[in-house]
């Protein structure tokens, strides 16, 4: 099964970035998983990298960016469980922490996952 263009552009600017990134659809699912290895956390947390899973769907960029996930063991540096982070789901084979994080405003012609980088590194700087 095939990503929405959009995305494998989107993915290939990211790894011209030097993200270690891929995506994957899930089965006969309209889901669509998009997986960071290696993602560099901001100073503050229990580590210094994770993998970071986004899930959007066949219909990118139409569809909003909501949430985020990284590996279950990320908790803030003095081991405190982060603030909207506390589900734990597994995706992938893996069990990853869910940040229940949401952008307010969402516009398909300029909004995609490059940008919702910007949503997941100003939540994971706000340490809390």
């Amino acid at each position: 099964m095939s990503l929405p263009p959009q995305l494998v552009e989107d993915l290939e600017g990211l790894r011209l970035e030097g993200h270690d990134v891929s995506g994957q659809r899930d089965g006969e699912s309209p889901r669509v998983f998009v997986l960071f290895e290696r993602y560099v956390l901001p100073p503050g947390w229990s580590r210094g990298d994770t993998r970071l899973l986004l899930i959007t769907d066949i219909s990118y960029p139409n569809s909003k960016l909501d949430m985020f996930w990284v590996a279950e063991d990320v908790l803030l540096a003095g081991g405190k469980v982060p603030q909207a982070a506390e589900a734990i789901e597994s995706y992938l084979g893996i069990t990853w922490r869910r940040f229940s994080w949401h952008v307010q405003k969402w516009n398909p012609a300029i909004d995609n996952v490059c940008t919702y980088l910007g949503t997941v590194n100003a939540r994971l700087a706000q340490l809390k």
